[in-house]
């Protein structure tokens, strides 16, 4: 998000696998959570595929509500 606006990666990162960027994902969280000023509770990572399908959400801190 960037003022409020979800903020896509255009470029992206491929990988062999889905378990591959979801494992990257859930290393992407962890170093958010780690190491940002912000406690955002609705932030969230989500993995699409080549379609440009959601395959894999994460939220950085954790489940909302």
């Amino acid at each position: 998000m960037k003022d409020g606006v979800p903020n896509r990666d255009r470029v992206g990162i491929k990988f062999n696998t889905n378990a591959d960027a979801i494992k990257h994902c859930k290393e992407m969280a962890r170093d958010f959570r780690d190491n940002s000023l912000r406690d955002d509770q609705d932030l969230e990572i989500l993995v699409v595929n080549e379609l440009g399908r959601e395959i894999y959400r994460q939220f950085v801190h954790g489940e909302p509500g």
